[in-house]
């Protein structure tokens, strides 16, 4: 009768070896350290800023102290190569915050989720303003949002990311920014929290949509900016950085209307010529 191979771990010395030999490659492919950008500039600078910063800033904000042993950049300096020493691109974590965030942006092929399933509900008010381009929820949360409250805004996020103007960042910085926007979302959910209050802006013309991120995240209040689209194309010829593409604005504009139903809860505002 056959015998099963030795078990190790869990697994047969077969898997074993596959993974150790999948790992020398995986090593390979990555090359060295120094290659990587992880040079002695970069060990001073991470030397200096963990020296000044020791503590992990994710547990930290969960109430607990726990020592940062990793120099996390923000955005990558694959994508930003001119922000790999700039320390206001880092932050310190602590091993299992940075392996819970690599393990998070690599899965499902490193695409981003817009919809994330791991989200939790906030711990403080966090006010959703929804609605079409041009249809002023930019200028609403800034003219209610206190200095101290958390204003996640994907454009914001993505220009800040690639160095570009607020409405012309390229779709390449799409996923980045989602991960960046769904990591904050996932603090608001810390208790203490870091932000005394939170606004998220986002376009969610489906009242299915605004629905989840009702029952994910159980917000204060939906705002929905029914803005008219005569209105909207008005404000895309006024501003000049969207009216290069004013097409493909104005047709944004009409997607978000024929694909928009209202939702009972919602904070209705209307705005008509």
């Amino acid at each position: 009768m056959s015998k099963r191979p030795p078990v190790v771990g869990g697994t047969t010395p077969l898997v074993v070896q596959q993974r150790r030999q999948a790992k020398r490659q995986q090593d390979a492919r990555r090359g060295s350290s120094t290659a990587r950008g992880y040079d002695a500039a970069w060990r001073r600078l991470r030397a200096a800023f963990l020296f000044k910063h020791p503590l992990c800033l994710f547990c930290e904000e969960a109430g607990r102290i726990t020592e940062a042993q990793v120099v996390d950049h923000i955005v990558s300096f694959t994508d930003r190569p001119e922000l790999r020493l700039d320390w206001s691109n880092l932050r310190p974590l602590c091993k299992d915050c940075h392996d819970r965030r690599t393990a998070r942006d690599q899965a499902f092929g490193g695409r981003a989720a817009r919809w994330p399933e791991w989200l939790r509900p906030v711990s403080v008010p966090l006010t959703i303003v929804c609605g079409p381009p041009a249809s002023g929820k930019t200028s609403l949360v800034r003219d209610r949002a206190e200095a101290a409250d958390l204003v996640l805004d994907l454009d914001v996020i993505a220009a800040e990311m690639s160095g570009k103007g607020l409405h012309s960042w390229d779709r390449q910085w799409l996923d980045p920014a989602l991960r960046e926007r769904n990591e904050l979302l996932g603090r608001l959910s810390r208790t203490p929290c870091t932000w005394p209050a939170a606004w998220l802006i986002v376009s969610e013309p489906r009242a299915e949509r605004r629905q989840w991120w009702r029952d994910t995240l159980r917000p204060q209040a939906i705002i929905v900016m029914e803005t008219d689209p005569a209105v909207c194309r008005a404000r895309i010829r006024a501003d000049a950085e969207r009216a290069e593409r004013q097409d493909t604005w104005n047709a944004a504009v009409l997607r978000w209307w024929s694909n928009y139903d209202r939702r009972a809860g919602d904070e209705v505002i209307i705005t008509r010529p």
